[in-house]
């Protein structure tokens, strides 16, 4: 960790103490109850338990992932934490990853859950919670308004958060060049380049934002591909596809590349493809700005893949009308970004929903300084959506023989995760790639 960490820290701690305060005077109250949350069961006839996902706004807070820890927020007073403290032989409890963070908080020691109802404030009270409660709640649980205006106070980060999501930027990084050169060397399973990936960034799979996707060849057009082939297919000429992150201090970078292996006509399509799909994804991030909406450049992104299919002759008809006909839209479905923080698919960046033609975008807002988002646009061939474009008028759009070519790769996204400034973005993961 970065020596300044405890000074950017207990700034941290000022912006989220004003913030809060804020809110209490919004909404009439005294104090908020955030709690940390605890194990889910697997399942209700299980008696083991989820690795633990702590409550979002108390890890906004502190990276304390105890279960039943309960942080009081009083306006104009320093926040307090309750901590159940007791012996466990059956597992070793969870450590905080350093300890810079202690000072920020008078604490409170209970030996059960139940006991920290003795602790709690009097008076208005709102309880922000993920799960079931161990003692009975002293105000109403997660009112929607409340919850709302504590969303937009994640919405901007500070320099200590901008810090761990560099951090986290470095770690991923560190398992991506892991992942592809071991892909280059022997082409191992999907299984097999996950552990590797999990290795090179000192990352158990529960230590991870959110589940690696590891896909080769034609499983790289499943959005969210995480049931991992045990064998390496039987090719020499394939693609790999890794949307992995790595956490540090409770935030999480969420990073994809995509790699080629062989020769060939395909794999030389396909290789232009991942080359052009990065030009585009560096246009989309240097054209951010504050004051634009995040929706016009999703849109921009589709006008862009539509000249490169047409570059690469893979669309045969016009640059316009490929997004006009919504082909653009069947290769690229998804949205071209989110919020990033303490959760990778972050609160606040989404006040309206977006356009019908949008379904799948989680940004719609007019962008500022501070936001931090991914930039994620992709090409994908997906038999599902491709098939109602062959079956009608738009069936001349595109060169099929160059769709069958593409198809064994699955498909590419380039990811980065972006800061935005006053003149543009710092863009964490190239910067991290760089290093």
């Amino acid at each position: 960790m970065l020596p300044e960490l405890a000074t950017l820290y207990r700034d941290h701690l000022a912006t989220l103490s004003a913030a809060h305060d804020a809110v209490l005077a919004r909404h009439g109250l005294d104090a908020l109850v955030v709690s940390a949350g605890a194990p889910a069961l697997r399942n209700r006839f299980d008696d083991q338990h989820q690795p633990m996902v702590t409550t979002p706004t108390f890890t906004h807070w502190l990276p304390l992932p105890e279960a039943d820890a309960v942080l009081v927020v009083s306006a104009g007073a320093r926040p307090r934490l309750i901590r159940v403290v007791s012996d466990d032989f059956w597992e070793t409890p969870p450590a905080a990853e350093s300890d810079h963070f202690w000072s920020g908080f008078e604490v409170t020691e209970v030996r059960t859950a139940a006991d920290t109802a003795a602790h709690l404030p009097a008076g208005r009270v709102a309880v922000i919670a993920s799960n079931e409660l161990p003692f009975a709640a002293p105000g109403p649980v997660n009112p929607p308004d409340v919850v709302a205006s504590l969303h937009a106070t994640r919405t901007r980060k500070t320099p200590y958060e901008l810090e761990c999501l560099a951090e986290a930027s470095r770690r991923a990084v560190r398992g991506h060049r892991a992942a592809a050169d071991r892909f280059a060397a022997d082409a191992p399973s999907e299984l097999a380049l996950h552990l590797v990936y999990l290795a090179a960034s000192d990352q158990d799979a529960i230590d991870t934002p959110y589940k690696n996707i590891v896909a080769r060849g034609a499983h790289a057009a499943v959005l969210h591909h995480m049931h991992y082939a045990k064998a390496a297919p039987a090719t020499d000429t394939d693609s790999l596809l890794v949307d992995a992150g790595a956490s540090c201090l409770g935030y999480g970078s969420d990073i994809t590349r995509t790699w080629v292996r062989g020769t060939g006509a395909g794999a030389s399509l396909f290789t232009a493809l991942v080359d052009g799909v990065d030009r585009l994804q560096r246009a989309i991030c240097a054209m951010i700005r504050p004051g634009l909406e995040y929706e016009a450049l999703h849109d921009r992104a589709h006008e862009l893949l539509a000249a490169l299919l047409v570059e690469l002759r893979i669309g045969t008809g016009s640059a316009e009308a490929l997004v006009a006909r919504g082909v653009t839209r069947a290769l690229f479905p998804h949205g071209l970004g989110h919020s990033l923080g303490v959760q990778v698919h972050d609160v606040g960046l989404k006040p309206r929903p977006p356009r019908p033609e949008n379904p799948f975008l989680r940004n719609t807002s007019v962008i500022e300084v501070g936001q931090v988002f991914t930039i994620e646009p992709g090409c994908y061939v997906i038999d599902g959506l491709l098939a109602p474009l062959a079956a009608d008028d738009r069936a001349p759009l595109l060169d099929w023989k160059a769709i069958e070519a593409l198809r064994p790769f699955g498909g590419v996204r380039i990811e980065d995760d972006v800061v935005v400034t006053e003149t543009g973005i710092r863009n964490l993961t190239r910067e991290a790639w760089a290093a």
